[in-house]
């Protein structure tokens, strides 16, 4: 009988081995497999949905930062009122603007820090009767920018990459890259523009390298 168990031992213990020996394998296979593909996050986020910087891009303080339908304290929507609340009289300039034959009031905003920046203009709607709310919200100062780093003076693909692209089109502010996404639209320098009619013109004709000259914020 002894003999018997003696001469089975060899067999039991590299049954044995072998059985261990698969399950470290397979683990070791699959920690250093590859795993399921990553979640991809949205253009411009990381996967905890956090803005990413733009690299070497400034970033903006709270009263220059840009964000769907806000530019620093202004808000569109926001009544006359609230705008002439928020904003102290002696950085606004009241003047006018056309759309669709009719003459609307608007602003022209310069920079409490900074007051030979290039103003920002606001146009409002509505009527004397009921009051004039912020409609739009156009920008060519350099130190308004979005979480991204995107502003005045970007590349139009830093832009595109981050914050999204729906079309093309010329503007009344000119010709310009409309993202839905954010309700935002990029200024194109036309110096870097093909030449090309704008109606004929699509995204891919617009270099990377363009530079953006205005920030338009719309409803």
């Amino acid at each position: 009988m002894l003999k018997h168990f003696l001469s089975a031992f060899p067999l039991t213990a590299g049954l044995l081995l072998a059985l261990v020996s698969c399950n470290e394998t397979g683990s070791s296979q699959a920690a250093a497999g590859s795993p399921e593909p990553p979640f991809v996050p949205a253009a411009g986020t990381t996967a905890t949905g956090t803005a990413t910087n733009t690299p070497g891009a400034p970033t903006p303080d709270s009263l220059h930062l840009i964000s769907p339908g806000r530019a620093g304290r202004l808000r569109l929507g926001m009544t006359e009122k609230k705008l002439l609340a928020v904003v102290p009289a002696g950085q606004l300039r009241r003047t006018t603007y056309q759309d669709k034959g009719l003459t609307l009031p608007a602003y022209e905003m310069t920079d409490a820090q900074q007051p030979a920046a290039p103003a920002t203009i606001l146009h409002l709607i509505g009527d004397s009767t009921h009051g004039y709310i912020l409609r739009r919200i156009r920008i060519y100062d350099p130190q308004y920018r979005t979480a991204e780093g995107i502003g005045v003076g970007s590349p139009f693909g830093a832009a595109r990459q981050n914050l999204g692209l729906t079309k093309v089109r010329p503007t009344p502010a000119g010709f310009a890259a409309v993202s839905g996404q954010v309700q935002m639209a990029w200024v194109i320098d036309p110096n870097s523009l093909p030449t090309k009619h704008p109606e004929e013109m699509n995204s891919a004709d617009i270099p990377p390298a363009a530079r953006i000259t205005g920030v338009l914020l719309y409803r």
